[in-house]
């Protein structure tokens, strides 16, 4: 074996380190397996290719894009098993780097034709391998703040997940298109003025790629954002709505008292006056409307007990039993509309949630307490039908239009209160659990 060619190619097939570390950079937060068996399984991969490629290729006079070639679907297999990301997405970043790569090696081609003319081994000078891995090593630094934010982002922004199966061909495509690029021989590039044009050319394909990926994010990022505007916007107007109807409620409370109280006067009236007959047929329709709005009392504070009340009522109607909890005063330092919102929002989506259940599983439970003068904490627990899935936020994943704001809002009221909202799903059980701390707490 020629050790001047093995080491030839050894430099050559070196551009596969920086490869891989580009590759793993952006899908970095998606490792589903320890660091260290990471590290281990990546160095040992990049040893075996380097110098397994190099001896076969310096012994049997291979090009070393060839042993590149081979080695892709084993690089693509252990990429696939080592993060716990979609398919389409791991594609992109596997071929984006090969695109960088892919680059670097034609541009490389240009760069060290003279020093390449009496060079027929099929493998670069130990000179132009160590420019093209300095190419390499410099366009990785270019793009390392691409690939590890930019990308990054847009990998966890959920407004591209029905995109990436499209996204991935582009990488695909230009690592075609630049290895078609690439001159055969080193000749070729030295006809006349197409090698300094063409290098000044050529610098316009990073540059464009970074720009197209800087602007999808800046895009992707102003759509995350409009959606955003237009969820809180949704949750304000149903967080209103739900405090409007409570104010009803106690706007129609004080009415009903206010008019007890003249009730009371012609009660009184008819009494002095010992015309029994005319104060039963005063007072049996008042009984019966009474009666009627009579309301249990749940919690010491009356908003809270009407947002209570109703939702009781709600279950009622549709066979669920409600199991409660509670250790509340009748004072807590926090905006009561931020409790009714929480509570009513929790209430509506476990309501909703049993619905589909056959009677004897629709059971609610609910613990609500108030504990050391400044934390509130919730648990609701209810049975299920079918399959939840979280999305990265901890919240259950929906595709219906306007469905799952509720529990959206929740997380956004904790969130204003420094609090710790978490979701568990086991066994077809739904477990919510809230806790919020009051201003005092910070102090």
């Amino acid at each position: 074996m020629n050790t001047a060619l093995f080491i030839r190619h050894i430099i050559e097939l070196a551009m596969i380190v920086p490869a891989g570390i580009m590759s793993v950079i952006p899908v970095r937060n998606y490792q589903k397996v320890k660091t260290n068996y990471l590290i281990t399984l990546f160095t040992v991969i990049m040893i075996t290719a380097v110098l397994g490629g190099s001896v076969v290729c310096s012994v049997y006079h291979i090009p070393s894009n060839m042993a590149l070639l081979v080695f892709m679907p084993v690089f693509f297999l252990a990429y696939h098993f080592c993060y716990q990301i979609s398919l389409s997405k791991k594609f992109f970043c596997f071929l984006y780097a090969s695109m960088l790569c892919g680059f670097c090696t034609m541009y490389s081609t240009f760069a060290t034709a003279p020093l390449e003319l009496d060079n027929h081994d099929g493998v670069f000078h130990i000179s132009s391998g160590l420019i093209c891995l300095g190419i390499t090593l410099a366009i990785g630094a270019v793009f390392f703040r691409t690939l590890s934010r930019k990308i990054t982002e847009m990998l966890d922004n959920p407004a591209l997940d029905k995109l990436w199966i499209r996204l991935m061909f582009v990488p695909f495509l230009m690592t075609i298109i630049l290895i078609w690029m690439t001159p055969i021989s080193p000749e070729n590039a030295m006809v006349g003025r197409l090698r300094p044009v063409s290098m000044v050319i050529l610098l316009l394909i990073p540059m464009t790629l970074w720009f197209m990926c800087h602007m999808m994010w800046w895009i992707t990022n102003r759509m995350t954002e409009t959606a955003q505007l237009q969820q809180n916007y949704d949750i304000l107007q149903m967080e209103e709505k739900q405090y409007r109807s409570t104010l009803r409620y106690l706007e129609e409370t004080r009415t009903l008292r206010h008019d007890f109280r003249h009730h009371l006067l012609m009660i009184e009236e008819l009494a002095e006056k010992n015309e029994t007959e005319k104060l039963l047929e005063y007072i049996r329709p008042f009984i019966q409307k009474t009666e009627n709005t009579n309301q249990k009392k749940y919690f010491q504070n009356p908003v809270l007990n009407a947002v209570a009340s109703h939702y009781i009522e709600l279950a009622k109607e549709q066979d669920t039993l409600l199991m409660w909890g509670i250790d509340l005063p009748e004072k807590i330092p926090f905006k009561e509309s931020d409790i009714c919102s929480v509570l009513g929002n929790l209430l509506e989506n476990a309501i909703n949630a049993v619905r589909e259940l056959p009677k004897e599983q629709r059971i609610i439970h609910s613990t609500i307490s108030f504990q050391n003068g400044m934390t509130f904490a919730v648990h609701m627990s209810n049975e299920y039908k079918g399959h939840i899935v979280l999305d990265k936020n901890g919240l259950p994943e929906v595709n219906a239009e306007h469905h799952g704001i509720g529990l959206r809002s929740v997380q956004n009221t904790v969130n204003r209160y420094n609090g710790m909202f978490a979701i568990e799903t086991n066994d077809g059980r739904f477990d919510i659990y809230v806790v919020m701390y009051s201003a005092e707490k910070d102090k």
